[in-house]
């Protein structure tokens, strides 16, 4: 199995802004500021009707400010179904987000589900 580049999936988060069956509250439990092992910072937010995650600190200065997921749908307690902006390529990858304890995990996968992703975040605040 092939497999993205770590800031690929991570910083690539974004925009189905579609309209989702979540409300604000249920977004509510992943929102805060999340971790990346590059020190990147990601705020996770009330987002176009779900979860939305995006950059507020990053080794590369032209990262910060992107929106990189927007509106993902709730499938479970703590999972969330969105589409993934790849913040390298401009590609948007089908993923999930899933919270456990002070842990936010993302995978991602294009080409229905043959090249996949993931990375693991800790929660700041």
């Amino acid at each position: 199995m092939t497999h993205l580049p770590r800031y690929a999936l991570a910083a690539a988060l974004a925009a189905a802004c579609a309209t989702a069956s979540v409300t604000p509250a249920n977004a509510t439990a992943a929102n805060g500021t999340w971790l990346r092992s590059n020190g990147a910072h990601v705020l996770a937010f009330d987002c176009g009707g779900g979860l939305g995650l995006k950059v507020t600190k990053s080794p590369e200065a032209a990262k910060v400010g992107k929106t990189i997921m927007c509106g993902a749908k709730q499938t479970s307690a703590n999972k969330w179904k969105g589409t993934l902006l790849n913040l390298d390529d401009g590609q948007k990858y089908s993923g999930y987000v899933t919270l456990s304890g002070n842990s936010l995990s993302l995978s991602g996968c294009v080409l229905g589900g043959l090249i996949c992703s993931s990375d693991t975040w800790s929660k700041l605040k």
